[in-house]
């Protein structure tokens, strides 16, 4: 008698569906992110570039700040993308049951590319930015890296899923709902005064 095969039953899901898109995506994120940086202080002195000219050129920068340069403490450089990790974790805690490609996909960009500039902070104290764009003129530049284009990427899937969000919880209530009241309202109720017994 022949044995049955491993996914045989119908009902039982493939390995790719039991991926959860969005943990994924944290993961590959990264990954690929940790990869690249090593990659570029391996093969590359700071502030050495490849080529030497041109308009979009590979340089080894060390960035103490935030994203794409923003100067920042180092306790901030900490905190915030760690408060940032936690505001998108509770959007996606709060809306996963959607099942929506946007909000998976914006999840695990977002925290892949936060996770990977906070891992270069704990351990070497600054983040590894290597991709540079130089202005037409060559007097502006700019430097990133990996992570930066994941986070970027990350807001705006997760930007476009609560403007579509809002929009179709207006037009299933009405033009004149706001759906900031609600919250408001929790908000408000839960500082009233509170009952004596």
């Amino acid at each position: 008698m022949r044995k049955p095969t491993v996914g045989s039953d119908p009902n039982t899901p493939r390995l790719w569906y039991q991926v959860q898109p969005a943990p994924f995506l944290v993961l590959l994120a990264l990954v690929l992110d940790q990869i690249t940086k090593v990659c570029v202080r391996w093969w590359l002195l700071p502030g050495e570039s490849i080529p030497d000219g041109g308009r979009l050129r590979l340089t080894y920068v060390v960035n103490p700040g935030v994203l794409f340069g923003a100067p920042a403490s180092p306790t901030v450089s900490l905190l915030l993308p760690v408060a940032m990790i936690l505001i998108s974790l509770g959007l996606y805690w709060k809306f996963r049951q959607s099942d929506s490609t946007l909000l998976n996909i914006g999840t695990g960009l977002f925290i892949g590319g936060t996770l990977g500039n906070l891992f270069d902070r704990i351990i070497h104290g600054h983040v590894t930015d290597f991709i540079e764009v130089v202005s037409p003129g060559g007097d502006v530049s700019m430097v990133f890296n990996l992570a930066d284009l994941c986070i970027i990427a990350g807001i705006v899937a997760l930007e476009v899923f609560l403007i579509r969000l809002i929009i179709r919880v207006i037009t299933e209530k009405g033009l004149r709902y706001n759906p900031l009241k609600p919250v408001f309202a929790r908000i408000i109720q839960g500082r009233g005064p509170k009952q004596k017994d």
